[in-house]
Order: structure tokens, then C-alpha cells, then sequence
């Protein structure tokens, strides 16, 4: 794969059709990944694909003419068996300086058997796989008889407290290292939404008051006969928007957050694109298509629980029996709260002293109603020596049972009311509407004017999230995280489109294009998901997802973003999509 496709790419694309030669050259590796020795062959039939979304990102097979005949015999020691793998590379020819030039391919690992040779017909059949294979039991990777801990922090011997978070980038590069033997890796951060730069201006700062935002939530535990790649995948997605896999110029494992390119520069454009097209697919899917998630998260444990509860002067105070002399850092309490809060609300609990109610997601109190009478809520206390004095506060982490729901919008006002059974007046779509008939009052909204699958267009298409690796999200934040990431998966992965051009063999996936539809007019910009090479037909089939920037990203790189953030998803949402990009020019409301 190529970073930049240069004039002498488009020059030999563009000839190939009319004199299409194809080598493919084969590097054999030892246990050591050094190259031993290597085979050039002429391609008889083959094929590649490239998946963004799957932990296998790109498999192949080819049927090939190798020219070193006497080295291919399915022995221990030929170039081709079990303990060897093999990097590969193919060649277009260029027509004006009459030599090959190699466009990489990946490393691959042998899968069924490690080749098969026909002397009658003098062709080599390969079918591989990228070195996940390694690692997810396959042809390695499958861990034996034992049982695999991981804490989420060490104990201080004496008092029980906390002493050292284990970190999950730390414990990613372990399992790596260790059970893989995998040394060559670049693994970024994985950990909440607020300790990312990619998300938080002010990332650092929130780090350092939160020492355990890259930490494992809790305790981990593998069984024998689990593989390598299921105690990374584990780990990966404790939080949403991730991805594991080996990159095809250097075979290096890499773990990162998936790019959302918005930043990045077009790959490859338009006129470029209809210069090689051979057809395009536009249906889509209309059964996958989702405009609403909902993700039900952990039922939280709490360690003490309060029944009875007043509130006077803003603060909720409680007595709760068994809970002595102090707060602790890490403790979760249990209150019923007995009437909504107003803003800056505070807790005491036993007399301990008053302390702030904040949110997980940003440290700053409570809004005003967040909480409504009647109804169980649960507190992590976190306590931080902060300039020589312990500060204190209550972070709100959400019902009885963690709840979030994003939306898909317009971002427009319906203007339409409904009745709810208790006689209540609602506008549809709004806030209040989604609180009050999906009983959920964590809900926030994703607002792409342009989408086609926005409830304003559909009406509501729910995607709900319920057990299993949802069971792991601990607080309403960290699910209205994932529900953003589950519904822009929703809204974008539906609306593609499926193009077939001359071989393209420098492509790879995550990359942005341009492309005008033929039902189309107008130019829009797509991002790369997967990528089929076909060598025999000499064609690539590529599916795109439309590229939808969210409005507070191009805020925030416009440099308006605190601004406009301070007004309500009500007021931003009266101003139609034209107005808004008026804003982000620099003219206000």
C-alpha cells in the first residue's frame, strides 16, 4: 500500500488494460522473519481481499507458474512448509520503461495445507492468510492448560487500597511479547473517551485527575484452551471504536482507534476513478439500516446501599449502616433519590461531609432534573491528593442499571406534539420525547443533516444493545459513548456503494475518495471499507461508506467549537444545515 500514489501509479493503471502483465513475487521467511530466499512467478489466476472490519484483514489465494521449480517440492526442506511463511508483492508492468514494479502484498502464514504443486501443469496453488492466523488458534496461538489472570489493580498489602492500576495498553504489549513472542508493534492508548486526544482538548489534564482512565475496569480471567487474539480482543473493546491488525508494508501488529479521516487528504479522486470504472452497485441494504441505539450496560453493583434519603439545601444526605469513618476511594453507594436535584447538587452520607455530584464523562456537576425522584442511582466515590489536600467527589455513574440512547437527527424541530399515557405534551423527536418513551435519560443525538436514515426521514429503527460485551459498561457515559459509535456505524456502513475498476493493487482500506454516482450530479466523499483484487481479470471491487463529518467535529476544527458547544441541541437544532455551515465560516447566530 502506498501513502501517495504518484503520476508513474496512474500511468500504468491506466495502460494495463491494454497490455496487462502480472508477476507476483514471493519472499520466504524463517521463524525470524528474515527473508531465506525468494520465487517469481507468472499468475495464472488469483485473488486478494481486504477487510477493514474483520480481525483477518486480508486473505488470498493464487494459482502461479513459480520459475525455481526445484525449490517448491513439499518438503521439510523446501522453501514452501509449516515452519516458513511467506511476503508477497505484485508486479504491473510499465510499458514505457519496460521493467515491473512491485506494489506490496502483506505477510502471510499458509492456511489448509502449506501449498500444493502440480508438475503436469506446473502450477503452484498457495492459499494464505495475515498473521492473525498466528494468533487465533488456527496456526498457533491456542493457550494450554492453565488459567489467565489479569487484575485490574495490585493491593497494598496492608490496607487492601489500590496501590498500582494495571494499565491496558501495558497488558496488551505483555500478552503480545509473551504469548506471541510478537515484538514489532506500535499500540496506542486504550481507555475512555475523555483521556483521547483525538476527542479532548484538554486530554491531558483529564488523565491526571483521573488515574484510572487507562486502566482495566476490572479484573480479567481467560481459561485454558482460549487463543491469543480473544484475550486482545477482549481488551481492545472494553471501550468502543477500536482496531487490531498487522499493516501490509511492514507486518507490524498495530492497535489504535479506528480513523475517522476526517483530516485526511483524498486518496484518490473522482476523475481518476471514471477513467478506470468498469461498473457500480448502489442498492443498499435496507434491513441493516439503524437511526437509534440503545445500550443497556452493566446492573451496577454497589457496595452500600441507602433507602432512606432527604434533601435539604441541595444536598441528598443518608445514613447508611456499615459505612464507617471516611469515604473511600472507589467505593460505589446506592441512594433512592427522594425529589429531582438542582444544578450543582451535593451527597453526605454518615455525616462524612458534603461532597459534589459530577459526571463521569467531564467532571463537571450535575445539571439541573438530571436526577428524578423515585429512582435508584448509583455514586463511585474517587478521592485525589490534589495540592496537598484530598479532594473528594461523587460521580454519578447512572440508574440501577447503566442506560444511554443516541439518535440520528436532522438536527431540525418536528413541530409535531404526541401524548404520553399520563396526559403529558411532547415534541417529537425531541430530548424530552426519547427520555420519556424509552424511559432513558441519558440520551444524546448525532446530527448529520444530510443522512438519508435520520428518524425525521425513517421514523425510528431501533438498534438495542443488551449482555454480553455490553454487560462491561459501568456508567451512563461510557454507554452514550458506545451508543454514538454503534449508531455513526449504523448510519455509515449502510449507505455504500460497491464499484469495480482495473486492478488497482495500491489500495488499501480506510482511505478517502471522491466519487460522483451515476445517479448522481454531485461529487461526495467516501471512505475505503473493503477491497477484492481479481489478477486473472485484472479488475479490483471496492466498498465505500459515504463519508458524513459530524458537525462537532468541523466546529471543533473550525475553531468554534466552544463556542457553538455552549448552546443546546434546541437551539443549534432551529437552524437548518445552510445556517450552521454559515457559522462555521465564522458568522455567528
Amino acid at each position: 500500500m502506498a501513502d501517495i500514489i504518484t503520476h508513474e501509479d496512474l500511468l500504468i493503471v491506466l495502460q494495463h488494460s491494454s497490455d496487462p502483465r502480472l508477476k507476483l513475487n514471493i519472499e520466504v521467511l524463517d521463524s525470524n522473519q528474515k527473508i531465506i530466499d525468494s520465487l517469481n512467478c507468472g499468475i495464472t489466476s488469483g485473488s486478494m481481499s481486504i477487510n477493514g472490519e474483520s480481525d483477518i484483514r486480508r486473505t488470498s489465494s493464487f494459482v502461479v507458474q513459480p520459475t525455481l521449480k526445484e525449490k517448491i517440492k513439499l518438503t521439510e526442506s523446501s522453501l514452501l512448509w509449516l515452519n516458513k511463511d511467506i511476503k508477497m508483492s505484485v508486479g504491473l508492468y510499465n510499458c514505457r520503461t519496460k521493467q515491473y514494479k512491485y506494489y506490496p502484498l502483506g505477510c502471510y502464514v499458509y492456511t489448509d495445507t502449506s501449498g500444493t504443486y502440480d508438475a503436469a501443469t506446473d502450477n503452484l496453488t498457495i492459499n494464505c492468510s495475515d498473521f492473525m492466523k498466528k494468533l487465533d488458534g488456527t496456526k498457533n496461538g491456542q493457550l494450554g492448560a492453565l488459567t489467565i489472570s489479569y487484575p485490574a489493580y495490585e493491593e497494598n498489602p496492608e490496607t487492601g487500597e489500590p496501590m498500582k492500576y494495571n494499565i491496558i495498553r501495558n497488558v496488551v504489549i505483555e500478552t503480545l511479547e509473551k504469548m506471541a513472542h510478537i515484538t514489532n508493534h506500535r499500540i496506542d492508548d486504550i481507555g475512555e473517551y475523555k483521556a483521547m486526544p483525538e476527542y479532548n482538548e484538554n486530554w491531558e489534564e483529564y488523565r491526571r485527575e483521573n488515574d484510572t482512565c487507562l486502566a482495566i475496569p476490572f479484573d480479567q480471567e481467560f481459561s485454558a484452551g482460549c487463543s491469543v487474539l480473544s484475550i486482545l480482543t477482549t481488551f481492545r473493546d472494553l471501550y468502543p471504536n477500536y482496531e487490531m491488525f498487522f499493516d501490509m508494508e511492514n507486518n507490524t501488529f498495530i492497535c489504535q482507534l479506528k480513523p475517522m479521516c476526517y483530516e485526511d487528504d483524498i486518496y484518490l479522486d473522482n476523475d481518476f476513478l471514471q477513467r478506470v470504472l468498469i461498473s457500480e452497485n448502489t442498492s443498499v441494504d435496507m434491513t441493516t439500516v439503524r437511526n437509534i441505539c440503545e445500550v443497556w450496560g452493566q446492573v451496577i453493583d454497589v457496595d452500600y446501599y441507602g433507602e432512606e434519603c432527604s434533601y435539604l439545601n441541595n444536598v441528598y444526605s443518608s445514613t447508611i449502616a456499615g459505612y464507617e469513618e471516611e469515604y473511600y476511594n472507589g467505593d460505589t453507594i446506592g441512594l433512592k433519590i427522594p425529589s429531582a436535584n438542582q444544578a450543582d447538587a451535593q451527597i453526605n452520607i454518615n455525616g462524612f461531609g458534603a461532597i459534589p455530584i459530577v459526571n463521569e464523562a467531564n467532571e463537571e456537576p450535575i445539571k439541573a432534573n438530571e436526577m428524578k425522584p423515585d429512582n435508584i442511582y448509583a455514586f463511585k466515590i474517587r478521592k485525589k491528593h490534589i495540592d496537598k489536600q484530598d479532594v473528594i467527589k461523587a460521580y454519578l455513574l447512572g440508574q440501577w442499571q447503566v442506560h444511554a440512547i443516541n439518535v440520528l437527527t436532522n438536527g431540525k424541530r418536528s413541530g409535531k406534539f404526541v401524548t404520553s399515557s399520563d396526559a403529558e405534551e411532547y415534541e417529537l423527536y425531541s430530548k424530552e420525547y426519547f427520555q420519556k418513551f424509552y424511559n432513558c435519560e441519558h440520551v444524546d443525538f448525532t446530527i448529520i443533516a444530510d443522512s438519508p436514515f435520520t428518524v425525521e426521514k425513517l421514523g425510528e429503527i431501533a438498534d438495542v444493545k443488551v449482555s454480553g460485551e455490553f454487560e462491561n459498561i459501568t456508567s451512563n457515559d461510557l454507554a452514550a459513548d458506545r451508543a454514538k459509535w454503534e449508531n455513526w456505524k449504523n448510519c455509515r456502513l449502510t449507505d455504500n456503494i460497491t464499484i469495480t475498476t482495473a486492478l488497482l493493487p495500491f489500495l488499501d482500506v480506510n482511505k478517502k475518495v471522491s466519487y460522483r454516482r451515476s445517479d448522481s450530479d454531485q461529487e461526495y466523499q467516501y471512505i475505503i471499507s473493503s477491497i477484492s483484487h481479481d489478477f486473472a481479470g485484472y479488475t479490483t471491487t471496492i466498498t465505500m461508506y459515504r463519508f458524513y463529518p459530524l458537525y462537532e467535529m468541523l466546529l471543533k476544527e473550525s475553531g468554534h467549537h466552544k463556542v457553538l458547544s455552549e448552546f443546546s441541541h434546541g437551539v443549534l437544532s432551529k437552524y437548518t444545515h445552510e445556517e450552521l455551515a454559515a457559522v462555521i465560516s465564522g458568522d455567528k447566530l
